[in-house]
């Protein structure tokens, strides 16, 4: 994962989604969470939570581990980027 540009561990759910064929109201709806949380998760703003990698594994997509770890390393990418563009004292 490049710091200069960390991929959002949600990147490719819309096209799973598309894929599925749901709508993000279903896809909301199958994951538990509000319309506006899911649109918020497949447009990169907002993070994986330990309760959403589990529903995204209830509904067959990946581990819930897996999702966390993708979660963590964006993380760790944006608190290196951030840092980078830190000047030095």
């Amino acid at each position: 994962m490049s710091v200069k540009n960390p991929t959002h561990p949600a990147a490719g759910l819309r096209d799973d989604l598309d894929e599925a064929g749901w709508t993000v109201n279903e896809f909301a709806a199958r994951l538990g969470v509000s319309r506006n949380t899911a649109s918020r998760l497949l447009n990169g703003r907002c993070g994986i939570s330990p309760e959403v990698a589990l529903a995204l594994e209830r509904v067959g997509w990946s581990n819930a581990e897996f999702w966390m770890r993708r979660q963590a390393s964006y993380d760790l990418a944006m608190a290196r980027r951030a840092r980078e563009a830190t000047p030095v004292a």
